[in-house]
């Protein structure tokens, strides 16, 4: 199945009707200009707390902004459960989806890749070019 593609007007208006709170925007607008992330960069780059995890934190982000694109959430979370190697969705993955590798290999321990799971911003919602991608 290939990831069903977001409206980026459609995801801004959804973002803001989600009521997120200024942390939950700065994760949110850090995730999209930076693109690629994982959860100590996340942490470290805006001085969060170990506990919440910054990944809970963005999924429960997700989840808020979900809830204002009910048809292309459904379609993600179906895409997202065939990702994943356990068959479980992960509502972050409105967002983002984690990152291969050239080899094609996961980037994440479990695939000895990295020491972190590592995501990438779905292209059309990264912003760190400006509004003229």
């Amino acid at each position: 199945m290939e990831r069903p593609k977001l409206n980026k007007f459609q995801f801004e208006i959804a973002v803001e009707n989600a009521g997120l709170t200024e942390l939950e925007t700065d994760i949110l607008e850090y995730i999209r200009y930076n693109g690629i992330f994982d959860e100590l960069s996340l942490r470290k780059a805006l001085s969060l707390p170990s506990k919440p995890p910054a990944l809970y934190r963005l999924n429960k982000i997700c989840e808020k902004v979900a809830i204002h694109l009910p048809a292309v959430s459904n379609e993600l979370f179906k895409w997202s459960k065939q990702q994943n190697p356990d068959n479980i969705a992960w509502k972050g993955n409105l967002v983002c989806s984690i990152g291969f590798n050239c080899d094609g290999d996961r980037l994440e321990p479990e695939s000895g890749t990295v020491l972190y799971h590592t995501f990438i911003i779905h292209k059309e919602l990264f912003n760190g070019f400006g509004d003229n991608n």
